[in-house]
């Protein structure tokens, strides 16, 4: 708290607001004692103060800089003339928009309609909200494409015909397309607010995005290929042709329906998603089933199957495709159970 209240003033406010405990003169301090520290001495000591009274413009821009040398992100808020210059310096300026100057309104970033504090926290967790569905919408798409590239990758070292273009389009449509769009209009969750600040230097990778596209790309790879070495080596069919299409279909339903499985997993980034709801979101729901039936009428309607060369499976096929499919929800809720455990120790 920053204030041209005297210092007495400023201290009994900020232990009612709870942001100094009663009695706490250490975390106080005035403009005539910043005056008499050195520029390195208070960049050491900004910490230790959480309340400034009888402060001057100087002063408020001297304690931002302060604050953006140890690399943090710095929000002022202000709605005088004399709070411009820090409003300016600081990362983001907010404004007040009904007590405030038009010049602290000229100066800021973003401005308070309604002069509440509270607005800032609201603006703080939709940005927050907003951040993380991104980063979900990318470790979807970027683990998905991944799956899909290591597939052909590995495939074609084994001489193995995993996929044919056609299949890799389709699935490219519909699994990548409305999924990825609804995560992108997932709530917030409900401890978002308790996360750290993000810091400079984050970037939509950040957090674990990057390693859990990597492991979460390579299992789906690894459950496609087994399912597909699965038919060649198992065949419920005899004949080269039969064993094949049969192959084929169940590599291509796999790796189509798996990405369907593993929308459900990043809804939450490190949360096991029956913590954070299934079904909460109604525009993913809707994404999901679109792009399943998308998936399904394929393969299952006359026409449309020798349209896209895949033949019809029997149940024990479906059974190893749902089962390959499905075990990536288990995988990757177990995989975010030990980072918790490992991250709470």
């Amino acid at each position: 708290m920053i204030t041209g209240d005297h210092r007495d003033t400023a201290e009994a406010i900020a232990a009612r607001l709870g942001i100094i405990e009663a009695g706490n003169d250490a975390a106080v301090l005035t403009g005539a004692e910043l005056d008499q520290m050195s520029t390195e001495e208070f960049d050491e000591k900004v910490e230790n103060y959480s309340v400034y009274a009888r402060v001057s413009p100087e002063h408020k821009v001297r304690i931002v800089k302060a604050w953006q040398k140890l690399g943090k992100v710095v929000a002022m808020t202000g709605d005088g003339v004399n709070d411009a210059p820090a409003l300016k310096q600081a990362d983001i300026g907010i404004g007040m928009g009904i007590t405030g100057t038009e010049v602290s309104k000229g100066a800021s970033d973003i401005v308070l309609a309604d002069d509440n504090f509270a607005t800032i926290v609201v603006a703080v967790q939709e940005g927050r909200k907003v951040f993380s569905n991104i980063q979900k919408a990318i470790q979807y798409l970027l683990a998905a494409n991944l799956g899909e590239v290591l597939t052909l990758f590995i495939a074609t070292l084994l001489a193995w015909d995993t996929m044919l273009p056609i299949h890799l389009l389709w699935i490219n449509l519909v699994t990548d397309t409305f999924p990825a769009i609804a995560l992108g209009m997932e709530p917030a969750e409900s401890n978002l607010m308790n996360h750290k600040p993000r810091g400079r230097n984050s970037n939509f990778f950040s957090g674990g995005i990057l390693s859990s596209v990597v492991y979460q790309g390579i299992f789906e790879a690894a459950m496609v290929l087994m399912v597909y070495a699965t038919a060649i080596m198992w065949p419920v069919h005899s004949g080269y042709n039969a064993i094949h299409a049969d192959a084929l279909t169940m590599s291509f339903a796999t790796l189509g329906l798996i990405q369907l499985f593993h929308a459900f997993n990043v809804k939450s980034v490190h949360q096991s998603i029956f913590k954070v709801g299934l079904f909460k979101n109604k525009a993913f729901n809707w994404a999901i089933l679109a792009s399943l039936v998308m998936m399904m009428v394929v393969i299952l309607v006359p026409g449309l199957n020798d349209a896209f060369r895949v033949a019809h499976l029997d149940i024990h096929q479906w059974v190893i495709v749902l089962g390959a499919s499905f075990a990536v929800i288990p995988f990757v809720e177990l995989v975010k159970l030990v980072q918790r455990k490992i991250k709470k120790d």
